[in-house]
């Protein structure tokens, strides 16, 4: 099989996506920036460009290293947030054909007749750009500086070879795929007719698809995983997956849980407010203000009932970045005393706590809900018990209990219970139940 290659803005987004390839059997990394290490069968690289300029976007995407022969995926936000439109044309740029799907059914996202869409209602009459430093899209041919082409449910649905004929011949012109998708079943539809296209005899440019977790659902369904012999050292199968699944044997004494909410999305705050419902405390962060009263808070908290959560003041910040800089230097200062477990909230504040703390490389080990991961922080091939646990969670979605019920799953699995066998929704491929954000 040839590798893949998946490129995502955001930490939480990159855990995301590459769940969607553990639960169907790929050996699957998350490289937090640029791989260092050996390749895996999948790769799924952060390139941290959420909250950067869209510059630093085209500089990110038109220096990552790509394998020749490599399927490429650019994972974009289901929602169409951060430089979607610069990262595209740097790949376009790069040479390569683009094929854009962006829904996330699960979730209510979908396009139709270009326009991005939640809950059936346009994305620019819903609230869920208010942080953004501009208008949500009207349309998605308003976020790509370069021709487009529209491709319709009707061509979707026509069957794979009517489709991949329709892609073909509206690639040949240079511009952009659209490509509408209301259900799971589309996005099978759209992997399908450019799975055709790559493998049809002739030289072509390379096609690069592009989407939410969900076109990545569809690709790792509709690309078997690699052997045990092409995956090297991983074994990819379920019991290979296993037997590194983590920590195991007990791990040794339970590690207390730190939970970081960076996101300032009103639905994470819910979930910090839920979780301390149960008797967590809750640390607020001032990025102005001194953090050693804070550092200090937020470790005896973690000594007398080994959960806490840290965030970051409601109020708004000149720059969010500056949040979450902020908290990764207070997490710091705790794990130097305190070998910790995290729960991170928000893509831009998991990466800004994972680099201060030197983690290179994650592996993803189950998700609860969609969106909301576990992974081992390293490659899982240190000593048992030796790696951190590290469950991710987009800020915008997400059960109401989810940090709540995040927390108990890394305890239950720091205590040695196989992750896969904690949630229904590693065993069955799908999330537990329809999420509303």
């Amino acid at each position: 099989m040839s590798p893949i290659t998946v490129i995502a803005d955001d930490l939480s987004g990159a855990a995301e996506t590459a769940e969607q390839f553990r639960l169907r059997g790929h050996e699957t990394v998350v490289s937090l920036g640029v791989p260092a290490g050996p390749a895996a069968a999948v790769t799924v690289v952060d390139v941290g460009t959420r909250s950067g300029t869209a510059e630093e976007a085209r500089v990110a995407i038109d220096t990552l290293p790509l394998t020749a022969g490599a399927l490429v995926l650019k994972k974009t936000d289901s929602l169409w947030r951060g430089h979607v439109g610069p990262e595209l044309e740097a790949l376009a740029a790069r040479g390569y054909d683009l094929v854009v799907a962006g829904a996330l059914p699960a979730l209510g996202r979908t396009v139709v007749h270009g326009r991005p869409l939640v809950d059936g209602r346009p994305l620019a009459e819903t609230p869920f750009w208010h942080l953004e430093p501009h208008g949500a899209p009207s349309t998605l041919a308003e976020l790509v500086d370069r021709p487009t082409v529209l491709v319709g449910l009707d061509v979707v649905r026509s069957g794979p070879d009517a489709s991949a004929a329709h892609l073909d011949a509206a690639l040949a012109g240079g511009a952009v795929l659209l490509v509408d998708a209301e259900t799971d079943d589309d996005l099978a539809a759209v992997v399908d007719a450019v799975l055709r296209l790559v493998a049809a005899p002739g030289v072509r440019r390379p096609v690069a698809l592009a989407g939410s977790a969900a076109l990545a659902a569809a690709l790792a369904d509709a690309v078997p995983p690699a052997s045990s012999t092409e995956a090297g050292l991983y074994a990819s199968d379920e019991a290979g997956v296993r037997d590194e699944a983590g920590p195991r044997d007990g791990a040794g004494a339970e590690r207390p849980v730190l939970v970081v909410v960076g996101s300032a999305a009103e639905v994470a705050r819910g979930h910090a407010d839920a979780l301390a419902a149960t008797g967590a405390d809750v640390h607020v962060l001032d990025p102005a203000d001194d953090a050693g009263l804070l550092v200090e808070a937020t470790r005896a908290s973690l000594s007398r009932s080994s959960v806490a959560v840290l965030t970051v003041t409601a109020r708004r910040l000149p720059d969010p970045l500056v949040g979450s800089a902020a908290l990764a230097e207070v997490v710091a200062r705790i794990d130097a005393d305190v070998e910790l477990d995290l729960v991170l909230t928000g893509g831009e504040t998991a990466r800004a706590v994972l680099d201060r703390l030197a983690t290179t490389t994650l592996r993803p080990l189950t998700q609860l809900e969609h969106g909301a991961v576990l992974s081992l922080a390293g490659d899982g091939r240190g000593a048992a018990g030796d790696d951190r646990l590290v469950a991710t969670k987009p800020g915008s979605f997400g059960g109401p209990t989810v940090l709540a019920d995040l927390v108990d799953l890394v305890r239950r699995t720091r205590a040695g219970v196989d992750p896969h066998d904690l949630t229904a929704s590693a065993a069955s491929g799908a999330p537990t139940k329809r999420r509303t954000p």
